[in-house]
């Protein structure tokens, strides 16, 4: 078979969520299946996978695209993704980007880089019913490229509209991948080494057979472990707790975003449950997966309508759901969603919550890896450089030991303290450098 890039180098820079880290992987792997080969220095082809969640998204592509033209002025340069979604002629002209490619539309790259690369005019290939059509973008990964665990989508698309969200309008509708599909590729990952795999996808919840996938996925016979990405917390019901009570592999760790923990601004933003909802949700998690299960989350702050008393009512109730990590997330105002037309917070309350709630984050992980100092944890090793390895927990705790252990090798460890990355055995300085073995794009 012709291999239409054979011989042509090229980058992949990635930006966003998991699922474009999924992305950005699945093209290098269509681009090496074309021929082509990852090389840093003096690329034919630079491809950035974008993101557009927040106007500071948007300007870090824009930022990206810039430097990979002036850096590589003879490259086709490629923007595909949630950003290059809206793009307009005028603005890949002023960018000067040789191919912009929407979403669902990312596995028809090599065919368009050969084409431009033959002589092809610019173009701008972009679904305009995207938030309509029942398409699957069938990207394949063989072995991941950037970790030592593999992420899978198998689910793309949302139609919650939360209230300050952009995501439905450039992801569009949600479909859910065919199981069977989704099986064979997690086959083919742990197959190639790879011992864990990460589920993905723009709204994990929403794929139509997830219990079964859990199944299906954990009865494989070379996987150690498997995760979610992050799940919404409506979607995690008994069917879903059973099976992955019943998965060996499963590790014990959801990430269920929150958001907020008042009842009012939850409205506003149009998540579709209360404080009380999501505090059940977690509980009978904990009741089905055990106590060591950690649930990490996601906390915004100064969204529109959360005053003084709605942002302490939110931290009290973080305070008391035992959570793990919590990612703090000043709001912004998105173009193009209502909550970027009501009243807006003034920028200097937004960031000294934002400062309060990540003083407050940082005390609960601090709670919750502490929890583990003195006792056994078994971490599957990510990085090493011969003498010291870094890896998770199945519980999703990071840990920093003193062992000669190898890139994808399960070990025992026993943490004695607490720093700022996780949790430390003794004899391991905070701050110690690794020799970089994860392979990147």
């Amino acid at each position: 078979m012709m291999q239409r890039l054979s011989g042509k180098k090229f980058t992949v820079s990635i930006q966003g969520c998991r699922t474009n880290q999924y992305e950005g992987e699945a093209i290098a792997a269509a681009l090496e299946a074309e021929g082509a080969v990852c090389g840093e220095e003096s690329p034919d082809i630079v491809v950035v996978v974008t993101c557009t969640i927040t106007a500071v998204a948007d300007r870090k592509c824009r930022k990206l695209i810039r430097r990979a033209r002036r850096e590589n002025p003879h490259a086709v340069i490629a923007a595909c993704g949630c950003y290059a979604q809206k793009v307009t002629e005028a603005e890949r002209e002023l960018l000067d980007i040789d191919i912009v490619l929407g979403n669902r539309l990312k596995h028809r790259l090599p065919e368009l880089v050969a084409e431009r690369l033959a002589g092809g005019a610019p173009r701008i290939e972009v679904d305009g019913d995207i938030e309509r059509e029942n398409i699957w973008d069938g990207l394949t990964l063989d072995r991941p490229r950037l970790h030592t665990r593999a992420f899978l989508k198998v689910q793309d698309g949302c139609n919650h509209y939360c209230s300050y969200c952009i995501v439905p309008s450039v992801r569009g509708k949600p479909v859910s991948r065919p199981l069977a599909e989704a099986v064979d590729e997690a086959r083919r990952i742990t197959e190639s080494g790879c011992p864990e795999i990460v589920l993905t996808g723009v709204h994990l919840g929403l794929y139509d057979k997830l219990p079964q996938l859990v199944r299906r996925i954990g009865a494989l016979p070379k996987i150690k472990r498997l995760r979610f990405g992050s799940i919404e917390p409506f979607a995690v019901n008994d069917e879903l707790l059973a099976a992955l009570a019943d998965c060996p592999a499963f590790c014990e760790h959801l990430h269920m975003p929150l958001q907020s923990g008042d009842d009012g601004v939850l409205s506003s933003m149009k998540r579709g449950y209360r404080a009380a909802d999501f505090a059940e949700i977690a509980a009978r998690a904990r009741s089905v997966l055990g106590d060591s299960l950690h649930i990490s989350t996601d906390l915004m702050v100064g969204f529109p309508t959360e005053d003084d008393a709605a942002f302490r009512r939110s931290l009290d109730f973080v305070k008391g759901q035992g959570f793990g990590k919590v990612h703090v997330f000043p709001y912004s105002p998105r173009e193009g969603t209502p909550a970027a037309a009501m009243e807006q917070l003034r920028s200097e309350a937004v960031h000294r919550r934002a400062a309060e709630a990540l003083e407050l984050a940082a005390e609960l992980h601090k709670d919750f890896c502490s929890q583990w100092i003195g006792r056994e944890c078994a971490i599957l090793t990510e990085e090493s450089d011969g003498t010291a390895a870094k890896g998770l927990t199945r519980n999703y705790i990071r840990v920093t030991a003193k062992a000669a252990a190898k890139i994808n090798e399960e070990i025992i460890v026993i943490p004695a303290k607490y720093g700022e990355d996780g949790l430390i055995t003794e004899g391991i300085s905070e701050n110690i450098q690794f020799n970089g073995d994860v392979s990147v794009i």
